[in-house]
């Protein structure tokens, strides 16, 4: 059995990456996984926290942990998603 994962986004509106930060989180989303749930955080919404681990956008976080700082290549952020890791009780 997977543990479910989560990718979190964190984009802002005037961010000139940020497009691509969308583009990623979508190609990810395709995907289908079940075990993997895309957020894309837009932090100039009011719902929306900001991480003391987030200075800048776009920011990519894999389960809490900054996996990069600004977008990172779509082969290299796939392979940091698979494969998925195992639950562990």
């Amino acid at each position: 059995m997977n543990c479910p994962r989560i990718l979190e986004i964190y984009v802002a509106p005037d961010c000139f990456g940020c497009e691509t930060a969308r583009h990623l989180a979508s190609t990810v989303r395709a995907l289908s996984r079940p075990d993997l749930e895309v957020r894309l955080l837009d932090l100039s919404e009011p719902d929306v926290i900001r991480p003391s681990a987030v200075f800048a956008v776009p920011t990519y976080m894999l389960d809490g942990r900054v996996i990069s700082l600004g977008n990172p290549e779509q082969d290299w952020l796939l392979d940091q998603l698979a494969p998925p890791s195992p639950c562990v009780d």
